[in-house]
């Protein structure tokens, strides 16, 4: 790690991952070698709310949320020293997905430099998908949110008014949907016109 008479920990890897997971609240861990700076983390699968204690207020650290993004560092030097262990910080989320994964990690020391980083495995989220007309197919794959009409039209109104087909056809005189029969000059329904001479 090339530490004068250091024993070689200071260049293992930061290690993240989620601790006690709840309906609204998670943990994210830490197990850090070296002295850490700053982090930014994404939590796949959730949308991030505030976030509080652990390791990061104890610093002193600032950590804020935005969408499934979160960042801390602070702004007077602080740290969190080499050897620390347990919850890095309590977050607030809103599940998005049926899985939260940490994703795309970036520790820095208190140089500003990089630190390399693992991540624990994801976890299950108690997730239930929008599903607004409770056909049992979540909105965001269901082809159509609502009802198909008699014509197929995703919330139509189906067969518009005086028409007797959905393609806008009407009966003629004999009852015919789209039929071309008409009223001849004697009253007649497809007559030739003779019938009254």
């Amino acid at each position: 790690c090339g530490v004068c008479a250091g024993d070689g920990s200071s260049c293992a890897p930061v290690n993240l991952a989620f601790g006690s997971v709840g309906d609204s609240l998670m943990e994210i861990l830490m197990e850090t070698p070296a002295d850490v700076g700053g982090f930014q983390m994404d939590i796949t699968g959730a949308t991030l709310g505030a976030a509080s204690g652990g390791l990061a207020a104890d610093a002193g650290f600032t950590v804020s949320t935005g969408g499934s993004t979160m960042l801390g560092f602070s702004f007077s030097g602080g740290f969190i020293p080499a050897g620390s262990s347990g919850v890095l910080t309590n977050v607030e989320y809103t599940a998005t997905d049926s899985e939260a994964c940490i994703a795309n990690p970036v520790i820095s020391d208190t140089a500003g430099g990089s630190i390399d980083t693992s991540v624990g495995g994801c976890v299950e989220l108690n997730y239930e998908c929008p599903d607004a007309d409770a056909d049992g197919i979540c909105d965001e794959v269901d082809d159509c949110v609502g009802e198909y009409d008699e014509c197929g039209v995703c919330n139509g109104d189906g067969i518009a008014d005086g028409a007797c087909d959905c393609d806008g056809n009407v009966e003629d005189c004999a009852g015919e949907c789209g039929g071309d029969a008409v009223v001849d000059e004697c009253g007649v329904c497809d007559g030739d016109g003779t019938t009254c001479g």
